[in-house]
């Protein structure tokens, strides 16, 4: 990252080449598609009444530059019957040729559906999307026998829920909205369904053309489980992956141990308003208030822990936070082998 420092009066200013790249304009094109990546070009133009050719333009340049990574749609893996299972590992004695041969055993592993490198008390941390614990503890106990000399201790939670936000901190007046996976109960699909997931959560802006053809369907019958599937909700939304260094930024998680609960609801309420909290997560056996935050630096971050604290003076008993540092692997359809 280049920094520039620009002389200003009495003042200076440190401003990275990213932030100078970075236009109005670009961040709520940037939000919008976050937040819903298959609404059209026409209708993002009238939003924010720019000519959709300067739209389509600035959308190109954002994929280019790697700001915008890809597309996916938002699935409710609890209505496709699965359980999501997280584990955080800490390693010990391991040299890292072994811990490189590890994460390339977990990218061809199909346990493993989501995987991410942190920097703090955890290494490593990955989902598993299961339907029976049966079936998870197998697979696992092969995979801890086979490291455990490696590990000094591992954490295994049942994720609850875990809900989405906008990332509100890229525009000026944000929407408090909020995407909640893992409430509801489980809803019927067959094998075309499945196939239409699959198109649609490797590539959240396809056309409903693209998908027929695929899957041999004629649009209108491709169309209308596309709609099916988003009422009962197993679809959820559509957004873009972002690369959040690209934008200057830093992604942290949070871990708050609470003293009781008897504040949880404000706490929950106190994350959705936030404007660099991205993710809210709740678990059996895991931290009693779990958040991602999108910030420019660890100062930052430490700013919001310490609001928190002061906002909840006698309620938490401890925090811990990880920084991510790269993904190792990452699939977005439970069932589906990356």
């Amino acid at each position: 990252m280049i920094t520039f420092f620009v002389k200003k009066e009495k003042f200076i200013f440190n401003i990275t080449l990213s932030q100078i790249m970075f236009k109005i304009i670009d961040r709520k094109i940037v939000y919008e598609l976050n937040w819903n990546a298959r609404q059209t070009h026409t209708n993002l133009a009238k939003k924010l009444r720019i000519s959709k050719q300067v739209i389509s333009y600035r959308i190109k340049q954002l994929e280019k530059k790697g700001v915008i990574k890809s597309y996916h749609a938002v699935i409710d893996w609890r209505k496709m019957g699965y359980n999501a299972i997280r584990i955080y590992i800490k390693w010990q004695d391991i040299d890292p040729n072994q811990e490189k041969e590890i994460y390339t055993e977990i990218q061809n592993d199909p346990l493993f559906m989501w995987s991410v490198r942190f920097e703090g008390e955890i290494d490593l941390a990955f989902y598993v999307w299961v339907k029976s614990i049966p079936e998870f503890s197998e697979k696992w106990f092969l995979f801890i026998n086979k490291f455990k000399k490696f590990i000094f201790h591992y954490e295994i939670y049942e994720s609850v829920d875990m809900v989405h936000y906008p990332w509100k901190f890229l525009i000026d007046k944000p929407k408090t909205e909020e995407l909640i996976i893992g409430r509801e109960r489980e809803e019927k699909i067959d094998i075309i369904d499945y196939e239409i997931l699959k198109q649609i959560t490797r590539d959240g802006q396809i056309s409903i053309i693209e998908i027929a053809k695929k899957i041999n369907l004629t649009s209108k019958a491709a169309l209308y489980r596309l709609r099916n599937l988003e009422k009962k909700r197993i679809i959820l939304g559509y957004y873009a992956l972002l690369d959040e260094k690209k934008l200057g930024c830093i992604f942290y998680k949070i871990d708050f141990y609470l003293r009781d609960l008897s504040r949880i609801k404000e706490m929950n309420e106190y994350a959705k308003q936030h404007p660099n909290v991205v993710y809210r997560m709740r678990t059996i056996g895991g931290p009693d208030l779990e958040i991602e935050v999108v910030v420019a630096d660890a100062i930052e971050m430490k700013k919001i822990i310490t609001e928190i604290r002061e906002r909840f003076t006698g309620i938490i008993h401890h925090y811990r936070f990880h920084r991510f540092e790269h993904t190792i692997k990452q699939v977005y359809l439970p069932g589906e082998k990356a």
